[in-house]
């Protein structure tokens, strides 16, 4: 592992990432409705590309990050990659809601919320949606569908700034020195670490209000870093390809907004106050099948190294 390239890359994503994150939620917060949240989504698309251009700073190699796309026995990365996040999204779903069922509705009075924070008329809103003929439970049974399709593929031109910086350099280079667990821990930290400005100023993923703020949440958010970092790394293994976590990675963003369709606006105090538990992907309790799944590929994978190694 070369260190000084390893350190001179975390520094410069992490003060590019924090710079961009710390200004634009500040400016964000200021202004406020929706130009203040279009604001402060722009500057988080933006920081995406920050480890891209801290790899290419660090003179990293590029051109062996496997760039040309390989179809050819990767099929079913892009089948997994596609239904996947969705599947682990409504799993998720399934284990909140089966604990604080009183949060669940389907009737978009939770995105109407959101609607109104942003300066928009939920009202308008809502009779605008009911002139095309779809009901709110119709809009959150459709959405899903970008999710699964085109959406993905969108999202990949923007995940592909940080797969290229964590997956296509970060963790190969920390693989030379530890083994794939420390690499994926440490990887995973620093993933997670990348976006706590944007977490503690601007309540990115869990809100300001929730149980335990704000530490619960960094310490939350690592967890999920970490497991969904396992998954990731081990696709990129697979593939030798970058284009396939990034698509992951889009997936995943794809469906970051799903959980606002199915919480109940009546309960709004509550519901930011568990958060933190989910039921969005990265909660607590929703992110469990995530985990487990992260752990199940790893042991995988880990048995698979130790037998090439007792073979050989």
């Amino acid at each position: 592992m070369d260190t000084k390239k390893v350190i001179k890359y975390t520094a410069i994503t992490l003060l590019l990432a924090w710079a961009i994150q710390i200004a634009v939620a500040v400016i964000g917060n200021n202004i406020g409705g929706t130009a203040g949240t279009m604001l402060f989504r722009g500057g988080l698309a933006v920081c995406m590309f920050t480890p891209l251009i801290a790899a290419i700073i660090s003179k990293a190699d590029l051109k062996g990050m496997g760039w040309k796309p390989k179809f050819k026995g990767n099929l079913k990365w892009i089948v997994f990659a596609l239904l996947v996040p969705v599947t682990l999204t409504i799993l998720g779903f399934v284990l909140f809601f089966a604990i604080w069922p009183e949060l669940f509705s389907l009737d978009g009075s939770y995105l109407l919320k959101t609607v109104e924070e942003m300066g928009m008329d939920p009202a308008e809103y809502k009779a605008a949606l009911e002139q095309t003929g779809m009901s709110m439970s119709g809009l959150t049974l459709i959405s899903i569908i970008p999710c699964v399709t085109y959406a993905p593929f969108m999202n990949m031109f923007l995940a592909i700034g940080e797969e290229a910086g964590w997956r296509g350099f970060l963790y190969p280079e920390l693989n030379k020195k530890f083994g794939k667990v420390t690499t994926w821990l440490i990887g995973g930290v620093a993933w997670a670490v990348f976006h706590f400005p944007a977490m503690l100023l601007a309540g990115y993923e869990y809100g300001t209000d929730y149980i335990g703020a704000p530490v619960l949440g960094l310490v939350v958010f690592t967890l999920f870093c970490i497991s969904m970092g396992v998954i990731h790394g081990i696709i990129y293994d697979k593939t030798k390809c970058i284009w396939f976590p990034a698509l992951l990675h889009g997936s995943v963003n794809a469906g970051v907004t799903l959980y606002q369709m199915v919480l109940n606006g009546e309960r709004i105090d509550d519901i930011n106050r568990h958060l933190i538990f989910g039921p969005a992907y990265n909660g607590l309790v929703s992110m469990i099948p995530v985990v487990i799944l992260a752990v199940v590929m790893a042991v995988i994978v880990l048995k698979d190294r130790k037998k090439r190694r007792l073979v050989n």
